[in-house]
């Protein structure tokens, strides 16, 4: 068997590039000349790259910059905590005295509201059931 031979037969992409803009494009375009120093600034690049340690991830836990702003965010989050009201800062005082307030409110809210379905009641019979009209009256 001849390894130049091949066994498919592969499809003759010249024709599909005749008609591809991007190669017709590209057919238009003039030449770009490199830089005479191209060669040697990408040698040059490359082998900087290589002599670059490579740290670990542990290390650049311990860098400076880091290490800073980890200690900036703790000294900012230690001082709200600490400026925060805590609970025992708080008078008990204040929430016992006001719940009979707020309930006496609402006790008053609940008589205004029966006495007046009672009387709208008193003026058209059928707004309320007996059972309605007796539940409010207790």
């Amino acid at each position: 068997m001849n390894p130049n031979q091949s066994h498919h037969d592969l499809p003759d992409h010249d024709v599909d590039l005749e008609n591809d803009a991007v190669w017709n494009l590209l057919e238009n375009t003039s030449p770009r000349e490199a830089s005479p120093r191209f060669v040697q600034d990408t040698l040059r690049r490359l082998r900087l790259e290589s002599v670059r340690p490579k740290t670990s991830w542990w290390k650049s836990l311990l860098a400076p910059k880091l290490l800073l702003g980890t200690a900036g965010a703790a000294i900012a989050a230690v001082a709200i905590l600490t400026s925060l009201p805590s609970p025992s800062n708080i008078a008990p005082e204040n929430h016992v005295t006001a719940l009979p307030t707020e309930t006496q409110n609402w006790v008053e809210l609940e008589h205004a509201v029966a006495s007046e379905l009672l009387s709208d009641a008193a003026d058209d019979p059928s707004l309320l059931s007996d059972a309605e009209i007796i539940a409010l009256l207790l």
